[in-house]
């Protein structure tokens, strides 16, 4: 999803970089420290500096997207920059979405020259969504940086290896872990010293979901000073995967039986590919009482796809033994990639992107069909107040697509098992898979899901967690003591009124 417009006016555009982002000297700090530069209160455009007292390293630099913000405010916030491009080192990445990668062609354009470090798929996925965020800007003169900017940025990724450890010539070593978030999703974890001490650093990116049905599992840090998780699913539990496969079944084939359309919003990248696996899946076992077509109305998630196909050695041990039957996870006969313009003939599942329904094919289909009673439309990942997708599962009678007014009739059904993201319950068991965790910050999530997740954690788990603000500049020798902690006693309550409260 990626917003219309960024039009803004210069006199505001110069006001806002003047008072909201000054550039930090950060050149001249020789204490390490945290600089939380995006998806802080909201869950889009992960963007955090961390300063070692030698260099400065970016951890991701996404697009800001989040609903319900202005349009000059999400223009404010996605075009200007809280630190100096020019004194970024490096930066890791830790997945190839949006509103991880969207601003590092702008770092760029404001004279970034460093290199850009992600695992070997994530390079790849990364030059096919930084291509297609640029395109899907252009389209309505929205974009804040050019296509050479993109090409240059593509140019600077070096593609790692997970688990080898990276040492940069200033001492600070990283390796990338699996997430199970996306294809090629890691977790970073980072060394590196400072004053007379080492310090240790887990980046989350994005928590995968361990019923993701293609990845591998998120791997288990069992000691690291400071953790930044994300809290997309903070204060949230997913349904039952078996409840919601059994319920995914039925309301297809029902609406199919009855001639009509299934409209599944999508993301391109991974959310389609786990949309298809389940579908083809389903086919084979013969779950559906009569035959339909499955289109794809997306060239990019056509090409993301293809990449999956591709790197299948990293899906999970249960797709490895499926392809060594002879099975293909990703391609069956029903399959199509684009379906018909115009009208569909006959029943149809169609996938288009975006997630929320706020951009992209799927408003057509969307025009098309939301006002037939035959039709579905199916949500799979979280809906965000303010977007189409949350209208239209709050049952608005009528709802805005562009310029027309079109009246609901379809049914709405929302699937959280599908999300990429782990919910809250999930991350306190893979937190409690550690032995010590000196300090967790919470990023990534609305407020009141970072709230959540962070007194979840003091509840649930034996360690400390903090929601940082937008902004928010924190020296690490401010909240670990001289000396590493040990590991922290489990004689904490293991409830609390709150935690009993976000259940």
């Amino acid at each position: 999803m990626i917003r219309k417009s960024f039009s803004f006016t210069i006199c505001g555009f110069l006001l806002a970089a003047a008072v909201f982002f000054r550039p930090a000297p950060a050149a001249a700090e020789t204490r390490p420290y945290l600089h939380f530069c995006g998806a802080n209160g909201t869950i889009f455009g992960s963007t955090t500096l961390l300063n070692t007292g030698k260099s400065n390293v970016l951890l991701d630099c996404g697009l800001f997207q989040e609903e319900g913000y202005p349009e000059r405010e999400v223009a404010r916030r996605n075009r200007f920059l809280p630190f100096s491009a020019r004194e970024i080192d490096y930066v890791l990445v830790s997945h190839a979405h949006g509103d991880h990668i969207g601003r590092i062609p702008l770092l760029v354009r404001h004279g970034f020259t460093g290199k850009i470090y992600c695992t070997k798929t994530t390079a790849e996925l990364s030059a096919i969504m930084l291509r297609l965020m640029q395109w899907i800007m252009s389209q309505d003169n929205s974009t804040f940086y050019s296509d050479g900017q993109v090409e240059r940025a593509i140019a600077n990724i070096v593609p790692c290896e997970y688990h080898r450890t990276y040492t940069l010539p200033d001492g600070l070593k990283f390796r990338f872990l699996e997430s199970g978030h996306i294809l090629g999703s890691a977790m970073t974890y980072l060394e590196f010293p400072a004053g007379d001490r080492e310090y240790s650093l887990l980046y989350t990116g994005d928590i995968g979901n361990p019923n993701n049905p293609l990845l591998r599992p998120q791997e288990t840090v069992e000691e690291v000073d400071i953790l930044i998780s994300e809290s997309t699913y903070g204060n949230r539990l997913h349904n039952d995967p078996q409840e919601d496969l059994r319920a995914f079944r039925e309301i297809i084939n029902e609406t199919v039986t009855k001639g009509g359309k299934v409209i599944i919003p999508s993301y391109v990248l991974d959310r389609t590919q786990n949309i298809l696996y389940t579908l083809n899946k389903l086919i084979r076992e013969g779950a559906f009482d009569r035959s339909f077509n499955v289109y794809v109305d997306s060239e990019y998630a056509n090409r993301l796809t293809g990449v999956y196909r591709k790197n299948s050695r990293l899906f999970n041990d249960d797709i490895q033994a499926e392809i060594r039957a002879g099975k293909r996870p990703l391609s069956f006969p029903a399959l199509k990639q684009f379906p018909p313009r115009g009208k569909i003939n006959g029943p149809a599942v169609i996938l288009a992107p975006s997630g929320m329904a706020t951009v992209g094919a799927v408003r057509e289909h969307l025009t098309n069909h939301l006002s037939d009673p035959a039709s579905t439309v199916i949500f799979v990942g979280f809906q965000a107040d303010g977007s189409l997708g949350k209208e239209i599962l709050d049952r608005k009678s009528l709802v805005r697509i562009d310029k027309k007014m079109v009246p609901v009739r379809a049914s709405s059904h929302y699937l959280s098992s599908f999300s990429g993201h782990a919910d809250y319950r999930q991350i306190g068991a893979w937190l409690n898979q550690a032995k010590r965790v000196g300090h967790i910050f919470i990023i990534h999530g609305q407020p009141d899901a970072s709230e959540g997740l962070a007194e979840y954690i003091q509840a649930e788990t034996p360690f400390k967690a903090t929601v940082p603000k937008f902004l928010q500049k924190i020296y690490l020798d401010t909240i670990l003591p001289e000396e590493k902690a040990t590991e922290a006693g489990r004689e904490l309550p293991r409830e609390t009124a709150r935690a009993a409260a976000i259940r």
